[in-house]
């Protein structure tokens, strides 16, 4: 029996404002994130010479040997663009995200939020871990930097799930034994 009520519609905007809003404390309150990102110590001489090496937007590398430097670099001439604009898209993001994920708790009978935070926890370690590993393994991005992907997914991913299931799995119940 399956959850009617456990709309994924209204998930979408439930668990992703909730996914977002965690995203957002994390990286705007929290320090993790920080200490795993480094700044350029000559932000100018960067720019030029990707600039003189890139001839249009896109990803570049510059995959070097065993031994020597590997650069892995996202750029686009026209800069990074409204921030509006870049939140929106983010949050729609984790509104699809939510969609979905309501969707297959709501084939869950009889979800309790001690279910619900479980397997919450457990789909935000997939999707952590096959969202932002492999970016580790290939791309060489630093281990922390993608392991608090990881940690973020699985706490945000918990707690939409758990308020997913007060929402809207308590009036779904599965029926009492007589």
């Amino acid at each position: 029996m399956e959850h009617r009520c456990l709309s994924p519609w209204k998930g979408a905007v439930a668990g992703g404002l909730i996914v977002f809003a965690w995203s957002a404390f994390s990286w705007m309150v929290l320090p993790f994130h920080t200490m795993t990102i480094a700044p350029f110590g000559a932000p100018a001489a960067i720019v030029n010479a990707v600039e003189a090496g890139a001839p249009a937007s896109g990803v570049y590398v510059l995959p070097g040997g065993p031994s020597e430097p590997f650069l892995f670099v996202s750029y686009d001439k026209k800069g990074a663009g409204s921030r509006g604009a870049a939140i929106a898209l983010g949050l729609l993001v984790q509104m699809t995200g939510a969609f979905f994920w309501t969707w297959i708790l709501g084939k869950i009978p009889g979800l309790t939020l001690k279910d619900s935070a479980l397997y919450g926890f457990f789909f935000g370690l997939c999707v952590g871990v096959l969202g932002a590993l492999p970016n580790w393994v290939c791309w060489k991005f630093p281990l922390p930097f993608a392991a608090m992907y990881v940690v973020d997914a699985a706490i945000a991913w918990t707690l939409a799930s758990m308020v997913l299931s007060r929402c809207y799995a308590a009036a779904c119940a599965l029926p009492k034994k007589i």
